[in-house]
């Protein structure tokens, strides 16, 4: 029976991949207690954690710490904390973070219920590792026209700086059928976005060799699924079959995300990634020549250890060469429990935090000239909604995944909603952002 004289609010913090586990932790929440979204009325707190990084974590138990008053003067009774921060520090937090009520890792969703029911009747419980997976059954966050779909968890390339391996563990597909299922059970969905650590791995531990392109064949035979995008293609693995799905599937966004991570050999080496300087470039040719307007994102860390001014005039020449339509630099965070930690040669912040700043300066003035090509052209914008500080509606091209890319500003004399497509033609460029007029709507 359903109480509704409790209120659960809840808070998702990290990727979108994490977003997928805190809308299947809402569903369940659900079936037995009222979901609200705003906090201040909350009777008990769910805040879902990310903690890849020490800066993610820090972010995690600040969340906790500002709802913390109105547990102490207000309506807030219990905070519950789930995912990546208890999954792997649980055993640090447990005594001393008294301030939650309740524990739960990533794969715990099964307890989540179960641990509201403890926390209100006064017990602090500690359920990591103690549930199950949930199903597919979700409360989408997203605006109605997008969603995400998370076809593996875990990772089984071991980047010597990167914890996942040791908090989500190894490389996990979701069957097949059951993501099918689940992308049936979204309903109409204008953009399906395909996310994993590694979504070019998909299959290879089910079926024992990557089955990314049957996948996307068999989302894309589905009637309620308009457009796909596909984000994080590890680049050993982004095969010729792979192009020419995007060359030849019309409901195959023409946009990828490849981390590569960094370009200089010697780095590349040490942080364990496949490829180098010239195969990832070759990648880009490949991709740029074989498929008509293709839109490359990637992510670099800055400050990795023993990174010389040599290795970053190698990843900034790789930059200005490779050209890629949008990139995210990050400082090297260095983490216990993953071998670069050990590493000699460790890099002061400072140093690190003006590298990444030479870097977004490099790729600004590329993704500028980018943008530049299309004043004057027109190009089809889904509306996403409003920039109230902008007072203008705004929406994004192919190229703008939600979230990490740039936006389209739209303006025009017809009736502009959310989730519809317009004709856009183009006035203006900056360096991440597009700005025009509606032509029509498609």
């Amino acid at each position: 029976m359903k109480d509704t004289n409790v209120k659960v609010g809840f808070i998702s913090l990290g990727c979108d991949k994490n977003r997928v586990d805190g809308e299947k932790l809402i569903a369940k929440i659900a079936e037995k207690y009222e979901i609200t979204s705003d906090a201040s009325q909350a009777d008990v707190l769910v805040v879902n954690t990310c903690a890849f990084l020490d800066a993610s974590r820090r972010e995690a138990i600040k969340t906790v710490f500002d709802y913390v008053p109105y547990k102490q003067g207000g309506k807030l009774k219990k905070i519950i904390l789930t995912g990546c921060l208890p999954q792997k520090f649980v055993g640090e937090l447990y005594d001393d973070f008294v301030e939650v009520d309740g524990f739960l890792g990533v794969y715990d969703g099964t307890k989540i219920v179960e641990a509201i029911d403890k926390a209100l009747e006064g017990e602090r419980v500690n359920f990591v590792g103690k549930g199950e997976i949930l199903g597919i059954d979700r409360v989408t966050t997203t605006p109605n026209h997008y969603a995400y779909v998370k076809i593996a968890d875990g990772c089984s390339n071991y980047c010597t700086y990167c914890l996942i391996p040791k908090i989500r563990g190894k490389f996990k597909s979701e069957p097949m059928e059951r993501i099918l299922e689940e992308c049936k059970g979204l309903g109409d969905v204008k953009e399906l976005i395909l996310v994993a650590q590694d979504t070019t791995k998909y299959g290879v531990d089910l079926y024992g060799e990557p089955k990314i392109v049957e996948l996307i064949k068999a989302v894309s035979a589905l009637e309620n699924v308009k457009k796909i995008r596909l984000l994080y293609c590890y680049p050993d693995l982004l095969t010729d079959r792979l192009i020419e799905e995007f060359k030849t599937n019309p409901k195959l966004i023409k946009y990828v995300d490849i981390p590569f991570q960094h370009a200089s050999d010697r780095i590349l080496k040490l942080m364990n990634r496949k490829g180098s300087f010239d195969e990832y470039f070759e990648l880009i040719k490949k991709l740029k020549s074989n498929v008509k307007g293709m839109a490359i994102r990637s992510t670099f860390i800055a400050g990795f250890p023993s990174e010389t001014e040599e290795d970053l005039n190698i990843l900034i020449k790789f930059l200005k060469k490779a050209k890629l339509f949008n990139a995210g630099f990050f400082a090297y965070s260095r983490e216990k429990d993953t071998p670069a930690y050990s590493f000699k040669g460790q890099i002061a912040q400072k140093v690190k935090k003006q590298r990444v700043k030479t870097l977004y300066e490099t790729q600004r003035k590329i993704s500028y000239d980018n943008l530049q090509k299309f004043v004057g052209k027109t190009l089809t914008v889904v509306c996403d909604g409003v920039d109230y500080k902008k007072q203008k509606f705004f929406g994004r091209a192919y190229f703008n995944a939600p979230d990490v890319d740039g936006r389209v500003y739209i303006s025009g004399d017809t009736l502009i909603e959310q989730g519809e497509e317009y004709v856009v033609k183009i006035t203006k460029a900056t360096s991440y952002d597009l700005y025009g007029k509606i032509v029509k709507k498609v």
